[in-house]
């Protein structure tokens, strides 16, 4: 092969396609698609979780005597697993203190599901915030007012949400004295959790708490362009006056700050 056909064929070869679109498509892609990019984020905490509970039934099954814990006569508090440890890939040992950070990364007993359900809640939380974020930035109509209104209303329902996902895990792990299926803890705080922000996502529609919030926030006044030109008029003072931008992050020597 000629030198120039090899060369074609290499650029053939590394060659991308890249698609540009003007930015009011992009945005009317997303006025279109908002509601389900919402709802699809709250999914994404659920859907980690199940990983973990596919991992936990490929290490110990269905059978609820695979897993007890046991507190000893020193008072340490130990999950147990029963079997072969010849069969399990991630708990090798036949015991380990309920604190263990194998443990606790499985969703195993009390400290493992709600360090689960946290993790999952922040995870949700920043979601939610930078959706939320993202839209009333690219709304000339925003007022700060339905961004904090929002918000709060959102992290109030993952807040509820996340306690009972966590109190349901926390109960059926207690069974786990007495034994039972090591998963079983991890599925009732996933299906609990996510039940529990529907139902609340209901509630909030038929009483209109988050629009509520958004009209107390409206009372004080205070809207989003009202910010933004409050900014733009302090980096313009500080462009104009480069002398004052160390007074931001110390004392200031500058006479008349």
């Amino acid at each position: 092969m000629r030198l120039d056909d090899q060369l074609v064929t290499e650029l053939k070869r590394q060659e991308q396609v890249i698609q540009v679109i003007s930015l009011d498509i992009l945005l009317e892609a997303y006025s279109r698609n908002q509601d389900r990019i919402k709802t699809g984020s709250g999914y994404v905490a659920p859907l980690m979780d199940t990983k973990t509970v596919k991992s936990l039934i490929e290490e110990f099954g269905f059978k609820a005597e695979k897993v007890v814990i046991k507190q000893y006569a020193d008072g340490k508090k130990y999950v147990v697993f029963r079997g072969y440890a010849g069969n399990r890939e991630v708990f090798t040992g036949t015991r380990y203190l309920i604190d263990n950070p194998k443990v606790v990364r499985m969703a195993i007993g009390p400290k493992g599901i709600t360090t689960s359900v946290k993790g999952g809640t922040v995870v949700t939380a920043i979601l939610f915030v930078g959706i939320e974020v993202f839209d009333y930035l690219i709304r000339d109509t925003a007022t700060l007012s339905d961004l904090l209104g929002t918000v709060t209303g959102d992290l109030v329902k993952l807040g509820i949400s996340s306690i009972a996902a966590a109190v349901a895990g926390c109960a059926v792990g207690s069974a786990a004295i007495v034994g039972s299926i090591a998963a079983g803890p991890l599925i009732a705080a996933v299906t609990v959790g996510i039940i529990t922000g529907l139902v609340l996502e209901e509630i909030d529609k038929h009483i209109g708490a988050t629009n509520a919030l958004i009209k107390a926030y409206a009372r004080m006044g205070i809207s989003l362009r009202e910010i933004k030109s409050d900014i733009n008029r302090n980096l313009n003072f500080l462009e104009r006056n480069p002398q004052y931008i160390p007074c931001l992050f110390g004392p200031c020597s500058v006479r008349g700050y």
